[in-house]
C-alpha cells in the first residue's frame, strides 16, 4: 500500500485559469467552468493529483497532469481516474489551504 499527500495554499495559485488548462482534464475544465469558487476547486484538484503522483512514484512525472482526472461518484466523494483505473482520494478544504490524501492498493 503506498500514501500520498500533499497541501495548497490557495494564495498561491497566481492565475487559475492558464492553471486549469494546464492541469484538467476535459471532463474537469467542464466541472470547473460550473463552480463558484473556482480557486478552491482548482486548489483541490491540484493537491489530489500531487498527492497521486507521491503514491504512484516518480515515473509518472513524464505524463501530463490533465491525464490524472479527479472526479466525483453522484454521492459527491471524488475518486482518481488514471489509465483506466481508479484510486483512493480525499479533498479537504480549511479556509485558504487545500489538501489531498491518496492511497494506492
Amino acid at each position: 500500500m503506498e500514501f500520498g499527500i500533499d497541501l495548497v495554499k490557495l494564495s498561491h495559485i497566481e492565475n487559475a485559469d492558464l492553471l486549469a488548462k494546464k492541469i484538467l482534464s476535459i471532463e474537469e475544465k467542464n466541472i470547473f467552468n460550473k463552480k463558484l469558487d473556482k480557486l478552491a476547486f482548482l486548489a483541490g484538484r491540484f493537491a489530489a493529483k500531487e498527492a497521486f503522483i507521491k503514491a504512484y512514484g516518480s515515473s509518472i512525472f513524464k505524463e501530463n497532469l490533465n491525464e490524472i482526472e479527479v472526479l466525483n461518484y453522484d454521492s459527491g466523494k471524488p475518486y482518481i481516474k488514471y489509465k483506466e483505473k481508479i484510486y483512493k482520494v480525499s479533498i479537504s478544504h480549511e479556509k485558504e489551504y487545500a489538501t489531498a490524501i491518496v492511497i494506492i492498493e
